[in-house]
């Protein structure tokens, strides 16, 4: 799973590239953290606590992927009380997203992705996610995805039909597409940036 600045310069410098990747990592990692603490604030019934995780997946490869994952999801353990079983989400989300780039690397080889590669990505995140994290959170935790803003959605399907696994399913898959799709938009965005700040300045 090729780096990006690899990708457009086999020769670029190493240290250059390994400052770059940590400067990203760490941004998106504070995305990824801000973005959960904006949802809790302003109640927004999704849980953007993966906002970037797929940009930086194409842009750095897997290891910084699955590097921010964690690091975003246990920013959010030890400050804002989220459990830690579902940082698991976070990297089945990292996973999928390098396979799907891994995927188009080795059968389309395009020098730029286009925005349907991220788009899958977040298609599979949103069912792995939907799937995985919908499970943790109805078999440990009773519905509760540890998330008050994203149990809204759940709380409001269970008033209209009170089934508890129904509505656990349903809404956390529900929540899962809406907020991957986000995520992929974002993550292209972010991509189509470092891309052409690479094209600029000729790394």
């Amino acid at each position: 799973m090729n780096n990006f600045f690899y990708k457009k310069n086999k020769n670029l410098n190493s240290t250059t590239n390994l400052l770059v990747t940590i400067l990203l990592t760490v941004i998106v990692v504070a995305v990824n953290y801000s973005g959960a603490i904006l949802a809790e604030k302003f109640v927004i019934p999704l849980y953007l606590d993966t906002i970037l995780t797929i940009g930086i997946s194409a842009v750095c490869g897997f290891v910084p992927a699955v590097i921010c994952a964690f690091c975003s999801h246990f920013s959010l353990v030890l400050f804002h009380h989220s459990p830690a079983l579902f940082s698991i989400c976070h990297i089945i989300t990292a996973l999928l997203a390098s396979l799907v780039f891994w995927y188009y690397d080795n059968k389309k080889k395009f020098a730029v992705y286009p925005v349907y590669c991220f788009l899958w990505a977040g298609f599979w995140s949103a069912l792995s996610n939907g799937l995985v994290g919908n499970i943790i959170a109805y078999f440990v935790f009773r519905g509760n995805t540890g998330r008050p803003s994203a149990n809204i959605v759940v709380q409001g399907i269970y008033s209209a039909w009170p089934n508890l696994a129904f509505a656990t399913n349903f809404g956390g898959l529900l929540e899962n597409i809406a907020d991957k799709i986000l995520s992929a938009v974002l993550s292209y965005l972010l991509y189509r940036l470092v891309s052409y700040f690479c094209n600029k300045n000729k790394l």
